[in-house]
């Protein structure tokens, strides 16, 4: 499989000029031609799934960036994978398509379930091993699903379009994000609701921490916060971003934050106290037209950081 690689140096060439202290991506590698509507990378990195935008979905590896598969939902035509999550062991990939889900075991490729949404998912989350989904529903609710069995297991009720949801790594807490400006933490073994967390505006991002102790949530034209789950304390945070900090990932220990945002940025955060720690600019290709680009996700691996855009490009950051 081909794929393109551009320097740093090209592409420093696109940075937004003035006071931006962001910089350049060591590389790029094209990952979807047109673009991507998601992209969504494995807990350790390694992996990534792309929605494209006139492809269809395809799952990769980031180091070396090679395609693997190619998975949509119907034979003979390509899928516009909406959102998509992998179980927090790696294992399992679940994609949707607004109205679809199916479920794909990562080391055969092969399609395990597929089933038909009560109606249009927002976002999606897996459990452990594939088991059980959380669905962001635009119907004001996020729903749990039994992905292997069949069956809702629980409706978890807002007053608005869930647009964000995320499962503890050990599978037993929800947190949902909803333009109803709340950020809910709820029990996944009864549906009990634990905490509200009021927000500014609407919720775009939740994620926790791979322990489950920590929080991230981000509202539109707000600052992000990190909360302590066990009491919804609100510990820290970061800078108020132009439109919404669209992607989020923890360190595996917990003491610092990655950040992407609506506008193209990519930020390293302490976790402790909030202080930015490094700074890069999701930059493109092309020297005419728009260059916004949305980070759809970001990840730590061990040779430094990756986010992947809106433009299809996956960036290598250090």
């Amino acid at each position: 499989m081909r794929f393109i690689v551009v320097s740093a140096l090209l592409t420093s060439l696109f940075l937004l000029t003035g006071c931006d202290d962001a910089k350049a991506p060591q590389s790029l590698t094209r990952v979807a031609l047109q673009g991507a509507h998601s992209q969504s990378f494995s807990p350790d990195g390694r992996d990534l799934m792309v929605g494209s935008l006139h492809h269809g979905g395809s799952l990769w590896t980031t180091t070396p960036a090679e395609r693997l598969y190619d998975w949509n939902h119907k034979d003979g035509t390509y899928s516009s994978i909406t959102s998509s999550a992998f179980s927090p062991d790696g294992g399992f990939v679940v994609t949707t398509d607004t109205r679809t889900i199916v479920l794909w075991q990562r080391a055969s490729g092969e399609a395990v379930w597929f089933w038909n949404a009560p109606g249009d998912i927002k976002d999606i989350a897996l459990t452990n091993n594939g088991n059980l989904a959380l669905l962001g529903m635009a119907d004001y609710t996020a729903t749990l699903f039994d992905i292997k069995n069949g069956g809702i297991r629980l409706r978890l009720p807002h007053d608005g379009i869930v647009y964000s949801v995320s499962i503890s790594p050990d599978g037993l807490l929800a947190a949902t994000g909803s333009d109803d400006l709340q950020v809910r933490l709820w029990s996944l073994s009864d549906g009990r609701l634990l905490q509200q967390l009021p927000q500014s505006n609407q919720v775009r991002t939740v994620e926790f921490s791979a322990d489950g102790r920590l929080l991230f949530t981000s509202a539109m034209n707000d600052a992000g916060r990190i909360w302590d789950v066990a009491s919804g304390r609100l510990l820290a945070e970061i800078g108020k971003t132009r439109g919404h900090y669209s992607a989020a990932r923890f360190s595996r220990d917990g003491r610092q934050l990655l950040t992407g945002n609506s506008s193209g940025r990519i930020e390293l955060w302490q976790v402790n106290d909030g202080i930015r720690l490094g700074s890069w600019r999701a930059t493109t290709e092309q020297t005419l037209g728009s260059r916004a680009v949305l980070v759809e996700d970001v990840a730590f691996n061990g040779e430094g950081y990756l986010a992947a855009g809106s433009n299809g490009l996956l960036y290598r950051l250090q």
